[in-house]
């Protein structure tokens, strides 16, 4: 067995270190006990994935089917024939109510495996660290490691990587931004509509590329004449404040339709019980004062009188939608429900659309009455709906209080789209709250699913953690279109969030968030979350989604990081030959 007990011992120039971080006012020690990696070189240490726990440990359930929540602690890492092993010691904790929890070692272990650390086996529990085979086989040990620059909990340790191995984690963990315009230096044209097509290629730091938009100022161009002309243009990056209104919208969407855009969100924070629709020719314009706006549902008007919650537009069947979480009577008792534009109607009508519909499983039954088979009813909410592989599929909440809290999970089933609210196939159970990112603080939520589908992949949207605060988070399922998405083996769950607290520097808690296409095609995301650590004055918030280099989408680029402001002017030389045709 061959030991490296410090770097200098091996010939590469790089490590692997692995660490539990420190709880901070900013990072749960539901998220600090989790595994953190960094790469380090002579010269310095870099955390990866945002600096994010990667490795967390898999939550159990009580007898009553409530989330027992785990951590881990005291890392070690391992190679052996050829292979990663990562091991940490297994927290359980104890909750006992009002957001107090104790916590303890389980005595057991758990261990991942990975060749690449971009790729991981497990959570895998075991009740010795390594198997006798694996500590004869080992071929190079961890030792431990000393960083200023980490916020190491107890200790890290090192482990000797290669250099491609390092390059390669390296290139991924950089932030995807800014690198550089493309456009031609000039452009022969005989007329204005030769010079608006013109778009900048943007290229970006990991060789994705965005092509954008540009406004021309041509007034000092005359087509008529032959001559050449400096003009001059402004790049189109739509960049939206933080937050886009200073208001505790939760749940917000927007939609492009029928040329205009419109917007919906939940309005409860203030003791609202309705749904308002607004309408704007630019999303922007949803925001500014004076928009065309009206409530389409109200509880004063209507047997609903609580939990008007997390109203989407979706088009399906031909018909424009809004799905949406209502309350019978004063009670609390969220149930899925849909409502349908009539054909020709104004979104902002309330006569225009029809009354609230219950959703149904295939026998009749209400969505909420024994969905797993369990004997257990609950609450269904933030149902999304969308179209894949030529089929429609319905993704929504359930929890239940059977005995103890179940933490919110995500149930999928196939849906008639003429008739969307009566599912043609049963529930499945597609995810539940098992890590620290989704349980934590008492709050265990898989919660607010919506699809994002492209040419080859649906990636499926969710909020974990804590609905109003910092430790909010979406995380992204994914399967390929054409896939059985009611069969679960089907999707990939990730281990650990793609958007979090402070991935966009000022935004926490980022959650419950909706995807909209604008009217050339590019994507945006819609959230919510609070502009400080402390904060639980939730607000809206809008930005592009990017699509790296591989074609996942990235949930995080800034506004600075799209396009700097500094970088939107560009100039053209507009060669005008002979007589054109001036228009």
């Amino acid at each position: 067995m061959r030991i490296c007990k410090s770097s200098c011992e091996n010939k590469s120039d790089f490590r692997m270190i692995a660490y539990t971080r420190k709880p901070a006012p900013d990072y749960s020690e539901f998220l600090g006990h989790s595994v953190h990696f960094a790469v380090a070189s002579a010269d310095r240490v870099e955390p990866l994935y945002m600096g994010y726990g990667k490795l967390f440990a898999e939550c159990s359930f009580s007898e009553e089917n409530g989330v027992v929540s785990r951590g881990c602690h005291d890392v070690d890492v391992r190679l052996v024939d050829g292979v990663y092993i990562i091991t940490a010691r297994e927290i359980v904790r104890t909750n006992h109510g009002h957001g107090e929890f104790s916590r303890a070692d389980s005595g057991r272990f758990v261990r991942w495996k990975t060749t690449d650390f971009a790729d991981f086996s497990g959570p895998e529990i075991t009740s010795e660290r390594y198997a006798e085979n694996e500590l004869s086989n080992t071929e190079i040990a961890c030792s431990e490691f000393s960083s200023d620059s980490l916020d190491v909990a107890e200790k890290a340790v090192s482990i000797p990587a290669s250099a491609d191995l390092a390059a390669r984690l390296l290139e991924k963990n950089i932030t995807v931004k800014y690198l550089s315009t493309e456009l031609p230096a000039e452009v022969t044209a005989e007329s204005k509509k030769d010079v608006e097509k013109l778009n900048a290629l943007i290229k970006y730091t990991d060789g994705s590329v965005h092509r954008k938009r540009v406004k021309w100022d041509l007034s000092g161009v005359d087509f008529s004449k032959p001559g050449r002309y400096t003009v001059h243009g402004e790049i189109v990056a739509r960049h939206f404040p933080f937050p886009v209104e200073n208001h505790p919208w939760g749940d917000p969407v927007l939609t492009y339709f029928n040329g205009k855009y419109y917007f919906i969100a939940t309005n409860d924070a203030n003791g609202d019980t309705s749904f308002e629709i607004r309408e704007a020719d630019t999303p922007e314009a949803l925001f500014e004062d004076g928009v065309r706006r009206q409530v389409i549902l109200s509880a004063e008007t209507t047997v609903y009188k609580n939990t008007f919650w997390a109203p989407e537009f979706h088009i399906i069947g031909g018909k424009m939608r809004i799905f949406c979480a209502l309350t019978t009577g004063t009670g609390f008792d969220p149930q899925c429900h849909v409502m349908t534009l009539k054909d020709g109607g104004d979104m902002l009508c309330p006569d225009d659309w029809s009354a609230p519909v219950r959703c149904v499983m295939p026998d009749g039954r209400n969505l909420n009455i024994d969905p797993l088979g369990d004997g257990k009813n609950g609450i269904t909410l933030d149902m999304n709906c969308f179209d894949s592989g030529g089929r429609s599929y319905v993704v929504w909440s359930y929890r239940t209080w059977a005995g103890t809290d179940s933490g919110s999970m995500l149930m999928i089933a196939e849906t008639n789209p003429d008739e969307p609210w009566k599912l043609k196939t049963f529930p499945k159970l597609l995810s539940r709250p098992v890590y620290g990112w989704e349980n934590n603080n008492g709050t265990d939520n898989n919660e607010g699913p919506y699809a994002l589908v492209t040419d080859k992949k649906v990636y499926l949207a969710y909020s974990g953690g804590d609905a109003r605060g910092q430790t909010y988070v979406v995380g992204l399922l994914s399967a390929n279109v054409n896939d059985d998405l009611c069969d679960i083996s089907n999707w990939d769950i990730p281990g650990a969030p793609a958007l979090a607290s402070n991935f966009v520097p000022g935004q926490y808690g980022c959650g419950h968030n909706a995807f909209f296409r604008d009217e050339f095609g590019d994507v945006y995301i819609t959230y919510h979350g609070v502009t400080s650590p402390e904060s639980r004055a939730i607000v809206p918030g809008v930005r592009r989604v990017h699509f790296s280099k591989d074609g996942a989408p990235i949930l995080y680029m800034s506004n600075a990081q799209d396009l700097p402001d500094d970088k939107k002017s560009v100039t053209l030389t507009v060669i005008v030959k002979g007589e054109g045709r001036g228009k």
